[in-house]
């Protein structure tokens, strides 16, 4: 039976540089950490069920929207981001995306590919300094 009104708590994304990632995500999209370079210890071996694994996360929030972005570093391993083909990603609406993309790459970023239009507007895919995956989308 589908848990009904279940209300989302946070987003999620696996990082390389949890420092470099809260710095880009502050600088870029003003959010600021609530949750800063927590060791999970042991709790999230036991939450993914291998006893060889260690991660450190910080969550963000931004005083003009209701989400959480919840950053993950996992020891050893690189973010979900990390190969050619992004596997997660956090989308953000903007009213530029040429303006969007100038302030993310002023800021470290560098777009994936190419802009793309779509019948709803125009997006693109840019990784952060710290190793994870954005979308800019502006809507038409």
């Amino acid at each position: 039976m589908p848990v009904k009104n279940a209300a989302i708590l946070h987003f999620s994304v696996c990082v390389d540089d949890l420092d470099r990632s809260v710095a880009f995500y502050g600088a870029a999209f003003g959010f600021a950490p609530t949750l800063l370079g927590t060791d999970l210890g042991d709790a999230f071996a036991r939450m993914v069920g291998s006893s060889r694994v260690s991660a450190r996360l910080a969550q963000l929030t931004h005083g003009t929207r209701h989400e959480v972005l919840e950053l993950i570093a996992i020891e050893g391993q690189p973010g979900a981001a990390a190969g050619p083909t992004p596997l997660a990603h956090v989308a953000f609406q903007v009213p530029n995306l040429t303006k969007a993309i100038a302030s993310a790459e002023a800021e470290g970023a560098a777009p994936l590919g190419e802009v793309v239009t779509f019948a709803e507007g125009r997006s693109v895919y840019c990784r952060e300094p710290g190793g994870s995956v954005f979308e800019l989308e502006e809507l038409f």
